[in-house]
């Protein structure tokens, strides 16, 4: 890889890790993987978060295109987050983060055991 590819290559990787990192956005990514939430179910999945953590968080996602704020039927004042369009492009990063994470868990347990 030339040093432009490269350049380039590890500005992309850092871009969607700040975009998807730090403690909350890539498990609220993760949660919305399964299907849309309300709010409260978000922060119940995602305990101990705070809600004003979490509503930076959904802020954040959300300017970034990558979820969406619904206004529920089921009640009046009810939003529904939800994946975007776009968002959902990164479903299967997000499920192959997770796959790769029990295999990293798995070999760390290992190497603890042997230690």
């Amino acid at each position: 890889m030339k040093d432009k590819a490269k350049h380039i290559f590890h500005r992309d990787v850092q871009d969607v890790l700040d975009l998807i990192g730090g403690r909350w956005r890539g498990a609220i990514m993760a949660s919305l993987c399964n299907s849309p939430k309300r709010f409260l179910q978000l922060k119940e999945d995602l305990a101990p978060v705070t809600s004003k953590v979490l509503i930076k968080e959904l802020r954040y996602l959300e300017q970034n295109k990558l979820i969406n704020a619904l206004r529920s039927t089921e009640a009046e004042n009810s939003v529904v987050y939800a994946h975007s369009e776009h968002g959902k492009s990164c479903a299967p990063v997000i499920i192959h983060l997770h796959d790769w994470a029990k295999r990293h868990r798995e070999v760390m347990l290992k190497a603890i055991k042997e230690g």
